[in-house]
């Protein structure tokens, strides 16, 4: 059985409005701070552990007064139960048979357990919190509420591992201790415990009859008569042992060998990464103890030939609380591999909470769960990662794409651009307006060229306030109005109205893309479309793309970059002359025109156009354009590049305007 649906309502973030939470076998949690996420597994510790509600847990809207006659919460949790081909799930099915639903045939039964609690005013501050746990029965269109009993409670586990974690403490043989409950079901027989007697009392009688020891005892036992003279407590004897098997088992410890200086080691005395990795492990090792425990049972072994005293419960829940804490980078991959590997079985399903990008990319995108808080409602929402179909070729590229950059599930703003060079340049000139983008949180993320519009999809399901970057590439196969019409495309497919706008002749804009991408170039016309585009968060590199704007922008900056045997040459007469020192003679050979058509050619690409939108200084800067973007690194060249730009009067218009949209979209200055 697994838990698949968690609702929670009225309690702490969360409003009255229930929000319902899909959740997989592995399960993440992330989100901004104080957006919900150890809510959320709060509310499962309040559900089948052992946290009590708190007159705090109640939600409150800004609007409340905070003296309220009475207020409720609930919670309800759905569980799913699956036919398996070995049959493992058939341990937990018959504790849960009498309330099994079934919506359809052919699904998977599954039961609905519901927590509610009610605060009335009492005679102290905390006032009186009634709860109550309850299966959901359902009789035709009708819900009905059945008790759910003590014993069924105890078929489902939970185990909550805190953010700051004690492993020393959860190996003391202490009430609620992870050590005293695998002790506690471990089935001792009653043969072993007498040899175990036996073996203390001899360890006990050959210690006494040392010399010095049995002097020890006899003096001890003398001077406490002389103090003590009730026949009660007369004797004074030294044990080092303890017949009773629970007083030795709370002597249990563990020690990590080989150490330095040839001793061993004990858990409090590892540094706070080992201290929390071995936390983890020791979880680990109890729920395959029981998963041992469930097979015995299944296998109808004999109860006094089982490894446990008691049946474990059918699922344990384990709930924790940023697994990255006090762990190198190195080895968060094992961390979460070994969560993964708890999830896997049939008794155990995990759920944690993590601000790590290091966790964040490790883990599945559709295993996420993004947590906000949404200050309109006044309540905590969460939402699954959408990503493209897994029948669609853009499902690999936007699934790597995201783990690649898990900064951005974290973002106030996200910029997107085409790809490095917009990630470099971006981040550059944008930090003249916000010197720390972190701090703002503004994330660039490239789009590698492709697939914007599920990047799009998947920041207004997150609800993620983005401005999309795009080259232009006037000319190019595919671009200039190819380029509007997509952008115009994609974003209708995703919600938007942009299509439903009127142009001068009354039509709508939906009705005039069909054969957008044939019309003839026209760069004022062309510029318009832009300009409307921009209201709808979609900007251009123009005329070409980001590097060329710079080229444009910075031509000398980038030629500054080269040592003297470097940059495009041409050859007149036998001579490899350099481009930038042809004279004006020189420039009216046809060679220079027929390197510029090849430079022309090599810019806008295959099945490109012939350049006739360009300028003749435009059309002469595509040979550097050729030289340093088509032969050479394009991010090394820009980083050296920039390294010669200083002034911020002459930061390029488009990245002006970005930086205001962005002062909108975060509401600063």
């Amino acid at each position: 059985m697994k838990l698949t649906e968690l609702t929670i309502s009225n309690y702490r973030s969360f409003g009255e409005d229930p929000e319902v939470i899909s959740l997989d076998s592995f399960t993440a949690f992330i989100g901004h701070n104080s957006a919900g996420k150890s809510t959320i597994l709060n509310a499962l510790n309040c559900m089948f552990g052992n946290v009590r509600i708190k007159k705090d847990d109640f939600h409150e809207s800004p609007e409340s007064t905070g003296i309220n006659e009475e207020a409720s919460l609930y919670f309800e949790a759905k569980f799913e139960f699956y036919n398996t081909e070995d049959g493992s799930d058939n341990y937990s099915i018959p504790n849960f048979f009498e309330s099994f639903t079934v919506e359809n045939e052919g699904e998977s039964p599954f039961i609905l357990i519901r927590f509610d609690a009610n605060w009335k005013p009492g005679n102290t501050p905390d006032g009186l919190i009634e709860t109550t746990l309850s299966y959901v029965i359902f009789k035709d269109t009708e819900r009905e509420l059945k008790p759910m009993s003590i014993h069924d409670k105890s078929k489902i586990d939970v185990i909550y591992i805190p953010a700051f974690r004690n492993p020393y403490e959860q190996l003391k043989n202490a009430s609620g201790t992870i050590l005293w409950r695998l002790l506690n079901q471990i089935n001792w027989k009653e043969a072993d415990k007498v040899t175990i007697t036996d073996k203390i009392d001899e360890l006990d009688t050959t210690i006494s009859t040392q010399a010095g020891i049995n002097l020890l005892e006899k003096t001890i036992s003398k001077q406490w008569k002389a103090y003590h003279n009730s026949n009660r407590f007369s004797n004074a004897t030294l044990k080092f042992g303890s017949t009773n098997l629970e007083q030795i088992l709370k002597k249990l410890e563990v020690e990590f060998s080989p150490a330095p200086h040839h001793k061993s080691y004990k858990v409090n005395e590892l540094g706070d990464g080992l201290q929390s990795l071995f936390y983890l492990s020791l979880i680990d090792s109890f729920l395959k103890i029981e998963q041992k425990g469930i097979e015995d049972v299944e296998k109808k072994i004999d109860v006094d030939k089982r490894i446990l005293n008691s049946n474990p419960p059918a699922i344990t829940l384990l709930l924790v609380e940023e697994p990255e804490n006090h762990v190198s980078p190195h080895l968060l991959g094992n961390v979460l591999k070994n969560l993964v590997s708890v999830s896997e079985n049939l008794n155990s399903q995990v759920l944690f909470t993590s601000h790590s990008p290091a966790v964040i990319k490790r883990v599945d995108p559709e295993l996420i769960r993004h947590v906000r808080l949404d200050i309109n409602l006044d309540s905590s929402i969460v939402n699954k990662v959408l990503l493209p179909n897994k029948a669609d070729e853009a499902h690999k590229f936007v699934k790597e794409a995201v783990k690649k950059y898990p900064e951005l599930y974290f973002s106030s703003l996200i910029i997107l651009g085409e790809g490095d060079s917009e990630e470099i340049l971006l981040s550059h000139f944008l930090s003249k307006y916000y010197p720390n983008l972190d701090y703002e949180g503004i994330s660039i993320v490239p789009l590698g060229g492709r697939h914007v519009n599920h990047f799009w999809r998947l920041l207004n399901s997150l609800e993620i306030p983005f401005i999309t970057l795009l080259d232009l590439d006037r000319e190019r196969y595919g671009g200039g109005w190819g380029r509007i019409k997509y952008a115009i495309e994609e974003k209708i497919k995703i919600g938007s109205n942009i299509g439903e706008k009127k142009l001068k002749n009354g039509a709508e804009i939906k009705d005039r893309l069909e054969c957008m991408h044939k019309r003839e170039i026209n760069n004022k016309e062309l510029q318009a479309w832009i300009n409307f585009l921009e209201t709808h968060d979609i900007y251009f590199s123009s005329p070409i793309d980001i590097d060329f704007l710079m080229l444009e922008t910075y031509k000398n900056a980038y030629v500054s970059t080269l040592n003297k045997q470097e940059g495009p040459v041409l050859s007149i007469d036998s001579k490899n002359l350099k481009i930038n020192e042809l004279t004006p003679d020189q420039k009216k050979d046809q060679l220079y025109f027929d390197r510029i058509n090849k430079s022309v050619s090599n810019t806008l690409k295959e099945n490109g156009g012939d350049g006739s939108s360009f300028t003749q200084k435009q059309r002469e800067l595509m040979i550097w354009y050729d030289y340093f973007f088509l032969s050479r690194g394009k991010p090394v060249t820009h980083i050296l590049a920039l390294q010669n730009i200083e002034t911020q009067e002459d930061i390029p218009e488009i990245f002006k305007r970005i930086a205001e949209k962005a002062q909108q979209k975060l509401g600063s200055e």
